[in-house]
């Protein structure tokens, strides 16, 4: 049977409410991937199972390329990356939202340092093309190239616009469904579908850097944070979060001392904090900072 061309489901033209619908079973495209392309239209599915997806792509004989970026990095991310046991580098996309200030070897040593990893990491920019020119060269290299990552990554575009085809994109989750199978020049290249690992991240295309100093007399709170001291904090940002400050504390059940950390955001990007304490109701995802 035929596969999606968007998002590489097997086609049916049997039950409206299963995956891989489509009125025409000629059709090239699922319902889902037709409604998306041509009328942005989001057609909300379960979570995929992760460890399915992880298993899978360990049976393929595979050079991976892992794709996130610097302000979706966390915990579990990371723990994904270690669970595909093929050959693999981690991809860096979204570069352009780095801030100049942050260069880029420093990040790599740091990454690979604050995370304990040994594979190489490339930084790259899909939206602007930057860098593609090395993915390029590293897929020629090899015969064949799985690309991994969360959804929402950059997987699909990325192989897009170096082969100049037209899988399924979009800013909304699970837009991949199964694997696909693709052959350029002499290379076998297979997207996955992405790993869902933070429902509450956003789509980040913008990133905002916010510097605060902090006052030991104000306690200054973002979003349910209380945060406390006498240090400084760098807030990288995917939207304009306000900081208010106020003269009070607010009881709170867990508090945490940071000391030169980087503060993890659920929803994306992050906190650089020289020197304060926190106060919250919430487990707390802290590391080293990789900017430091």
């Amino acid at each position: 049977m035929s596969k999606c061309k968007g998002c590489g489901i097997t086609l049916q033209s049997i039950d409206k409410t299963k995956l891989g619908y489509t009125p025409k079973i000629e059709n090239i495209y699922c319902e889902r991937c037709f409604k998306t392309i041509n009328y942005n239209k989001e057609v909300k599915i379960d979570d995929l199972d992760n460890a399915k997806i992880i298993n899978k792509i360990n049976k393929y004989a595979a050079y991976v390329f892992f794709i996130t970026d610097l302000f979706s990095l966390n915990e579990k991310v990371i723990e994904a990356f270690k669970q595909i046991k093929s050959k693999k580098i981690l991809v860096i996309n979204k570069m352009d939202l780095i801030p100049n200030n942050l260069k880029l070897e420093h990040l790599k040593e740091n990454i690979q340092r604050v995370y304990e990893i040994d594979a190489d990491i490339y930084f790259i920019s899909v939206k602007r093309r930057i860098n593609l020119s090395l993915i390029h060269n590293l897929i020629l290299e090899n015969k064949t190239i799985l690309l991994a990552g969360e959804t929402s990554s950059g997987k699909s575009s990325l192989i897009n616009e170096i082969l100049g085809i037209n899988l399924t994109t979009s800013k909304y989750s699970n837009t991949t469904l199964d694997f696909i199978k693709l052959n350029y020049m002499e290379t076998t290249i297979y997207d996955s579908p992405g790993l869902s690992l933070n429902k509450e991240k956003k789509n980040i295309d913008n990133i905002n850097v916010v510097v605060k100093n902090l006052n030991k007399d104000f306690v200054y709170t973002i979003n349910d944070l209380k945060i406390k001291g006498e240090g400084s904090l760098t807030m990288y940002l995917p939207n304009k979060e306000t900081v208010l400050s106020k003269k009070e504390d607010t009881p709170l059940d867990k508090e945490y001392v940071l000391d030169k950390n980087d503060l993890i955001l659920l929803e994306g990007g992050f906190i650089y904090i020289s020197k304060a304490n926190i106060k919250c109701n919430k487990d707390l995802e802290i590391r080293n900072s990789i900017i430091k």
